[in-house]
């Protein structure tokens, strides 16, 4: 009787362990600040599922200054790249799907998003959202040029 409740609890246990596998990384929603935090953007990384296919949205606002900091940073260059990535099982290539944007630091841009999905297939399929952050820097931050790279990954992709 032991053995059997033994062995109920490691198959419960592998359950429990492949669900938190294919679970989505929670979804990314925050301010990045560049600069030694003069710049800021906004980025979103977010995974859902229907019954039969997985997405990902990345998003990115455009990089400003961040009010908090002393000193303003104008006329900075900065450039985003978005990208949404997705592999339907382990023979396929990856398929991606991105988008940049240039700028100037106190220009006005239009936030930037794209988006990618998949047939749930297969155990080994990843989904992947990017955004990349490159921008000068102004002086008062002591840095020239800042890049930060947020990532986030769905291995298993809700199976």
């Amino acid at each position: 009787m032991k053995s059997i409740n033994r062995i109920a609890s490691a198959l419960a246990f592998s359950l429990v362990s492949a669900t938190a596998l294919a679970a989505p990384p929670p979804n990314y929603s925050q301010q990045v600040y560049l600069c030694n935090s003069h710049l800021q953007a906004k980025v979103d990384i977010t995974f859902g599922q229907t019954g039969t296919t997985v997405n990902v949205l990345t998003e990115s606002g455009q990089v400003k200054d961040n009010p908090f900091a002393h000193g303003v940073a104008t006329g900075m260059e900065y450039s985003v790249f978005v990208a949404a990535s997705t592999r339907p099982n382990d023979t396929s290539s990856w398929s991606i799907n991105s988008t940049q944007q240039d700028g100037v630091v106190g220009t006005p841009q239009s936030a930037i998003d794209i988006g990618n999905s998949t047939f749930v297939n297969s155990s080994n399929c990843q989904i992947k959202g990017t955004v990349v952050l490159s921008t000068g820097c102004p002086a008062v931050s002591k840095m020239t040029h800042d890049d930060v790279t947020i990532e986030r990954t769905w291995i298993g992709c809700g199976l």
